[in-house]
């Protein structure tokens, strides 16, 4: 049993990398991932998570909340 999971986990694995480093894509292999930028909305989802989970105050949520939606302004 545990040979099968470990082919199809081997054969998922494989088929998956051939998605991502497909020949014939832009990037020659080399992707940007300084660019990617969340939106105002997952901005606001992740500083509730971390305020809810006591990572940041309530003052620290309220001030960083009004810097994300001015940035929008």
């Amino acid at each position: 049993m545990q040979r099968k999971a470990l082919i199809s986990l081997l054969a998922l694995s494989l088929a998956l990398g051939g998605c991502v480093f497909a020949p014939g894509d832009n990037h020659n292999g080399r992707y940007d991932h300084d660019k990617v930028v969340p939106t105002v909305g997952q901005q606001l989802i992740d500083l509730n998570r971390a305020r809810d989970s006591g990572v940041i105050s309530e003052g620290e949520f309220e001030r960083a909340k009004r810097d994300i939606l001015d940035s929008v302004k």
